[in-house]
């Protein structure tokens, strides 16, 4: 009897983020730094770029790659992949949980993050600070702290316009 295969690996999401970052070893260690990461899977290129390393945040897989590795060179030419850098910016935002926003957001600014917008306590319930790591990458670092229904955080956006 065969096993029908699974569409969805062990430890993995339906979705799983693919960065497209400049120097993706320096940012292996940053997200390691910052957010706990560990680092899966690494295949490196003889010149030391990264062709691609999985990292699990949390419970949650991301897989990243240089802009300049041989591998990404051939999404960016298909207009596949391209760093934020490469962009001006990135139209991509990460909305990660943590257990204390406040601690993570500190490690990240020590690390060569940005400061959108400092951490504050949201009328939805999360403590919320927005950062922009050194690879062009936007994170909010979030710690869920009261559970407040859509209809409540409706009335206190209402009250405030």
């Amino acid at each position: 009897m065969t096993t029908k295969m699974k569409t969805v690996p062990d430890g993995w999401h339906s979705v799983t983020p693919f960065l497209c970052v400049t120097d993706a070893a320096r940012a292996v260690e940053f997200y390691r730094k910052v957010f706990g990461a560990t680092e899966l899977e690494r295949m490196a290129e003889p010149d030391g770029k990264v062709n691609h390393a999985v990292l699990k945040i949390g419970d949650s897989i991301v897989r990243i790659s240089d802009d300049s590795s041989k591998h990404a060179a051939e999404w960016v030419a298909k207009g596949w992949s391209r760093s934020p850098q490469s962009l001006g910016g990135t139209p991509v935002h990460f909305y990660v949980y943590v257990e204390d926003s406040d601690a993570v957001f500190k490690r990240a600014i020590a690390a060569g993050a940005k400061v959108m917008e400092p951490v504050v306590d949201k009328e939805w319930g999360d403590r919320v600070g927005s950062l922009t790591d050194p690879f062009g990458h936007i994170w909010n670092v979030a710690t869920h702290k009261r559970d407040v229904s859509l209809e409540d955080v409706k009335k206190l956006r209402a009250d405030r316009s």
